[in-house]
């Protein structure tokens, strides 16, 4: 992607100063986007721009000032498509980095340039990925008392945590706790793999993808964040950011009141990739390998 010189002058923004090096921080991440994009587009995928990305594009046009990344979400069926897709699609200096083909198991996947820096796991194994990324989080269903129940979203937790807290699950279970899940389905399901319980979780939530009113990236919803109508992405609107154009859900005003309630007032918010470190110019395996 070529950005004009301007584009990398150090600047003050809403009082805040944005680095030289903050500044090809961020071309990796537009960079990324714009090749993610291609991607979608010529496999029919939708995505959006979500969290502080589309907080960005509406209120600074581009990029919140002391942010650092980009983020998009994608509904549960275009996620998948993309995880196989991406096998033959995408190859160095580019890679979609979820928990299948790297040593972290997360709910959501990356796309990383591996010319690049952003050291967040200083304790990682050297091979683990870790140039500059966009974050990429899978939108599944969640309860809105008709289509699905409460009782689902017990059951996604349950899977989840057989994946995240395996001993904690184990003490429940022990416990007598009166869970969603029978017992004896839980137990085989804790004898597997750890990747295969991943497997399990993700295939559990594409199974029950498309028929609730209501949907969430599903670490939000475990911890309490509303989730979101689904006819807020009925259709999707262009929003510009940093002189590109980010696709966005119709219903973007509501997505930002309910997750920042007074969205349009800035306020400083620490980022929650403080203490990562960056450098643009020099891949992740200069320093990893060095440790």
């Amino acid at each position: 992607m070529e950005l004009h010189e301007k584009f990398y002058e150090e600047e003050v923004r809403c009082g805040y100063l944005v680095t030289q090096k903050m500044k090809k921080v961020w071309a990796v991440g537009l960079n990324l986007l714009e090749q993610f994009d291609k991607i979608c587009q010529a496999h029919g995928l939708r995505y959006y721009a979500c969290y502080g990305t589309l907080l960005g594009a509406v209120r600074h046009q581009g990029f919140i000032p002391w942010d650092d990344d980009i983020d998009v979400a994608m509904f549960r069926d275009d996620y998948e498509r993309l995880k196989l897709i991406a096998q033959e699609e995408i190859s160095y200096p580019y890679f979609l980095q979820n928990s299948y083909n790297d040593s972290m198991i997360w709910a959501f996947s990356k796309l990383r340039d591996g010319r690049t820096t952003a050291i967040e796991f200083s304790d990682a194994p050297p091979q683990f990925h870790q140039g500059i990324f966009i974050d990429i989080f899978p939108l599944d269903d969640v309860p809105d008392g008709v289509a699905m129940k409460p009782v689902i979203t017990k059951m996604q937790s349950e899977i989840w945590m057989s994946v995240v807290d395996p001993e904690g699950l184990k003490q429940q279970i022990s416990q007598g706790r009166k869970l969603a899940m029978d017992t004896s389905i839980l137990l085989e399901l804790l004898g597997m793999q750890i990747r295969e319980r991943m497997k399990m979780f993700e295939d559990f939530n594409a199974a029950r993808f498309g028929k609730s009113s209501r949907i969430g990236f599903l670490m939000d919803y475990f911890n309490g964040v509303p989730s979101m109508l689904r006819e807020w992405y009925d259709d999707t609107v262009y929003l510009p950011f940093e002189g590109l154009e980010v696709p966005a859900p119709s219903g973007y005003a509501s997505f930002l009141e309910s997750y920042y309630g007074d969205y349009m007032t800035p306020v400083r918010a620490q980022s929650l990739h403080e203490g990562i470190f960056f450098d643009p110019d020099k891949p992740y395996t200069h320093y990893m390998n060095k440790k």
